[in-house]
């Protein structure tokens, strides 16, 4: 009996010796890295191209999809170890989408997955240019969803330029637009309930019948003069803005010292050509 319980505590002693003296890359190598290098590669109208770093000793990729910032991200390819790009197919157009992409590792039946990659978002190009007009004074945010921070606040009647179609988290209909507010260009998110499509103004040029035109950041006599037009002078005109006063006034662009300006004229001194 005591051999035998000397043979038992000989057998454990040697395991531990056997646990200690383990070169630690064997548990280090089961797992894989953060995925690195997110990069959005070409995009058409159906397809947007991924990629991002490889990683030694890994068994493949998981890549997930959403089609929110904070929304839900469903698996929806596993690739082998010596890819690290895919090509999404198959897409509707001028729709925004994120990704983010994780290296697992196989041993023995067992899977063992590393950190997911940062978000990367991207888009599939419009088929065409869209305009829309905000129906009332509304914010402007960061990401899709009301939850997210205001960049800013736009009053009614303000055309903008539909980059693209968004989901919030709930999977409600938001739109990426940008315009122009307080003499400065605006990116972000609006809900479309805000907007309503307008046509009327993506190919308009106007002409200056005025001796002298000032330019102003706003769609207001008050507004700062950004730049000044003279007679005969022709703009391209983005949209219109109806003041507090009731008179109406263009976002026009122009060049100005070989650059493009944008700004308010007063509709009054612009006839449509």
């Amino acid at each position: 009996m005591k051999m035998l319980q000397k043979i038992s505590l000989g057998f454990a002693m040697c395991c531990l010796v056997c646990l200690l003296f383990l070169p630690e890359y064997i548990s280090a190598a089961a797992v894989p890295q953060k995925v690195q290098g997110m990069k959005c590669g070409v995009i058409t109208p159906t397809s947007v191209n991924i990629s991002w770093s490889g990683q030694e000793g890994v068994s493949g990729y998981q890549i997930y999809r959403s089609m929110a910032y904070d929304g839900k991200y469903k698996k929806i390819l596993e690739v082998n170890p010596q890819m690290n790009a895919f090509c999404n197919k198959n897409l509707p157009g001028g729709q925004e989408y994120y990704y983010k992409v994780r290296a697992y590792t196989k041993s023995g039946g067992e899977v063992v997955y590393g950190k997911f990659s940062k978000k990367l978002r991207t888009r599939t190009k419009m088929n065409s240019p869209r305009k829309a007009v905000i129906r009332t004074r509304a914010n402007i945010r960061k990401h899709a969803g009301t939850n997210h921070p205001v960049v800013s606040t736009v009053n009614a009647n303000t055309v903008v330029s539909v980059i693209c179609a968004a989901r919030d988290k709930s999977g409600d209909a938001w739109s990426y637009v940008s315009c122009s507010a307080d003499g400065r260009t605006v990116k972000g998110y609006i809900h479309n309930n805000l907007l309503k499509q307008s046509q009327q103004f993506v190919t308009q040029t106007g002409k200056v019948t005025a001796s002298s035109l000032n330019v102003r950041a706003n769609a207001s006599q008050t507004g700062r003069i950004i730049g000044t037009l003279k007679r005969g002078q022709k703009v391209i005109i983005l949209g219109q803005e109806k003041a507090s006063d009731g008179s109406v006034w263009y976002l026009v662009q122009f060049k100005q010292k070989g650059r493009f300006v944008k700004g308010y004229v007063s509709s009054r001194y612009i006839r449509l050509v």
